[in-house]
Protein backbone atom coordinates (compact mmCIF):
# COMPACT_ATOMS: atom_id res chain seq x y z
CA UNK A 1 0.00 0.00 0.00
CA UNK A 2 1.36 3.55 -0.99
CA UNK A 3 2.45 5.69 1.75
CA UNK A 4 -0.81 8.89 1.90
CA UNK A 5 0.82 12.11 3.09
CA UNK A 6 -1.50 15.28 3.77
CA UNK A 7 -1.17 18.59 4.43
CA UNK A 8 -2.51 20.12 7.61
CA UNK A 9 -3.19 23.57 5.88
CA UNK A 10 -4.90 22.98 2.56
CA UNK A 11 -5.71 19.17 3.09
CA UNK A 12 -3.37 18.16 0.44
CA UNK A 13 -3.06 14.76 -0.12
CA UNK A 14 -0.90 12.82 -2.20
CA UNK A 15 0.95 9.60 -2.34
CA UNK A 16 4.11 10.90 -3.88
CA UNK A 17 7.43 11.80 -2.29
CA UNK A 18 7.33 15.45 -1.41
CA UNK A 19 8.20 17.12 1.66
CA UNK A 20 6.22 20.16 0.82
CA UNK A 21 2.55 20.45 -0.12
CA UNK A 22 2.77 22.41 -4.03
CA UNK A 23 -0.80 24.00 -3.06
CA UNK A 24 0.53 25.92 0.19
CA UNK A 25 3.92 25.35 0.33
CA UNK A 26 2.65 23.61 3.92
CA UNK A 27 4.63 20.80 5.69
CA UNK A 28 3.59 16.86 4.26
CA UNK A 29 3.30 14.29 7.42
CA UNK A 30 2.17 10.73 7.17
CA UNK A 31 -0.96 9.43 8.72
CA UNK A 32 1.16 7.02 10.83
CA UNK A 33 3.45 10.44 11.90
CA UNK A 34 0.06 12.39 12.56
CA UNK A 35 -1.57 9.42 14.65
CA UNK A 36 1.86 9.31 17.02
CA UNK A 37 1.05 12.99 17.40
CA UNK A 38 -2.59 12.38 17.72
CA UNK A 39 -1.91 10.08 20.90
CA UNK A 40 0.65 12.75 22.42
CA UNK A 41 -2.04 15.12 21.87
CA UNK A 42 -4.94 12.94 23.83
CA UNK A 43 -2.22 12.28 26.63
CA UNK A 44 -1.78 15.71 26.96
CA UNK A 45 -4.94 16.85 27.03
CA UNK A 46 -6.19 13.89 29.48
CA UNK A 47 -3.33 15.33 31.78
CA UNK A 48 -4.89 18.82 31.66
CA UNK A 49 -8.49 17.92 32.67
CA UNK A 50 -7.46 15.26 35.19
CA UNK A 51 -5.15 18.04 36.96
CA UNK A 52 -7.65 20.79 36.82
CA UNK A 53 -10.28 18.77 37.87
CA UNK A 54 -8.70 17.85 40.78
CA UNK A 55 -7.32 20.68 41.47
CA UNK A 56 -10.34 22.66 40.88
CA UNK A 57 -12.09 20.12 43.18
CA UNK A 58 -9.34 21.06 45.74
CA UNK A 59 -10.06 25.28 45.66
CA UNK A 60 -13.93 24.57 45.37
CA UNK A 61 -13.45 23.02 49.12
CA UNK A 62 -10.81 25.66 49.96
CA UNK A 63 -13.80 28.78 48.42
CA UNK A 64 -16.48 27.18 50.37
CA UNK A 65 -15.05 26.41 54.29
CA UNK A 66 -14.27 29.66 55.31
CA UNK A 67 -11.92 27.86 57.68
CA UNK A 68 -10.05 29.81 61.07
CA UNK A 69 -8.12 32.94 60.67
CA UNK A 70 -4.94 31.08 61.35
CA UNK A 71 -5.50 28.42 58.62
CA UNK A 72 -3.01 29.03 55.75
CA UNK A 73 -5.83 27.47 53.32
CA UNK A 74 -8.31 29.98 53.69
CA UNK A 75 -10.13 31.92 50.70
CA UNK A 76 -9.83 36.10 51.20
CA UNK A 77 -10.76 36.73 47.84
CA UNK A 78 -14.09 38.08 47.00
CA UNK A 79 -16.98 36.91 44.17
CA UNK A 80 -14.92 38.36 41.08
CA UNK A 81 -12.02 36.55 41.77
CA UNK A 82 -14.37 33.14 42.06
CA UNK A 83 -15.77 33.96 38.85
CA UNK A 84 -12.15 34.82 37.57
CA UNK A 85 -10.50 31.59 38.77
CA UNK A 86 -13.76 29.31 37.63
CA UNK A 87 -12.99 31.29 33.76
CA UNK A 88 -9.54 30.26 33.74
CA UNK A 89 -9.88 26.63 34.91
CA UNK A 90 -12.97 26.59 32.38
CA UNK A 91 -10.38 27.79 29.46
CA UNK A 92 -7.96 25.48 30.39
CA UNK A 93 -10.37 22.39 30.56
CA UNK A 94 -11.93 23.40 27.39
CA UNK A 95 -8.56 23.60 26.31
CA UNK A 96 -7.55 19.93 27.43
CA UNK A 97 -10.63 18.31 26.03
CA UNK A 98 -10.60 20.30 22.51
CA UNK A 99 -6.87 18.48 22.91
CA UNK A 100 -8.29 14.93 23.50
CA UNK A 101 -10.79 15.17 20.78
CA UNK A 102 -7.93 16.63 18.28
CA UNK A 103 -6.08 14.16 19.56
CA UNK A 104 -8.86 11.38 18.94
CA UNK A 105 -9.79 12.46 15.61
CA UNK A 106 -6.27 11.84 14.48
CA UNK A 107 -5.57 8.85 15.65
CA UNK A 108 -8.81 7.51 13.80
CA UNK A 109 -8.32 9.21 10.83
CA UNK A 110 -4.31 9.75 10.28
CA UNK A 111 -5.10 14.00 9.59
CA UNK A 112 -5.59 16.63 11.13
CA UNK A 113 -8.88 18.36 12.14
CA UNK A 114 -8.75 22.15 11.05
CA UNK A 115 -11.85 22.76 13.05
CA UNK A 116 -11.09 21.51 16.15
CA UNK A 117 -6.94 23.04 15.79
CA UNK A 118 -8.94 26.57 15.14
CA UNK A 119 -10.28 26.19 18.84
CA UNK A 120 -7.85 25.03 20.55
CA UNK A 121 -5.90 28.04 19.39
CA UNK A 122 -8.54 30.17 20.44
CA UNK A 123 -9.10 28.87 23.82
CA UNK A 124 -5.32 29.52 24.17
CA UNK A 125 -5.68 33.18 23.12
CA UNK A 126 -8.15 33.77 25.27
CA UNK A 127 -5.77 31.88 28.11
CA UNK A 128 -2.87 34.69 26.99
CA UNK A 129 -5.00 37.41 27.00
CA UNK A 130 -6.14 36.57 30.56
CA UNK A 131 -2.93 36.25 31.68
CA UNK A 132 -1.87 39.78 30.13
CA UNK A 133 -4.69 41.04 31.77
CA UNK A 134 -3.99 40.45 35.06
CA UNK A 135 -0.27 40.86 34.78
CA UNK A 136 -1.19 44.76 33.91
CA UNK A 137 -3.27 44.70 37.20
CA UNK A 138 -1.03 43.94 39.09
Amino acid sequence: MDRILSCAKCSFETSESLTRCPNCGGRLQSAKKVRVLGWLLLLIGTGLVIFMGALGLYLGQIITQPGDSTSTTRFTGGPQDVMLIVAIFGLVISFGLASMAGGIWQIIYGKPNRILMVAMFLVAGILVAIAWGIKAMS
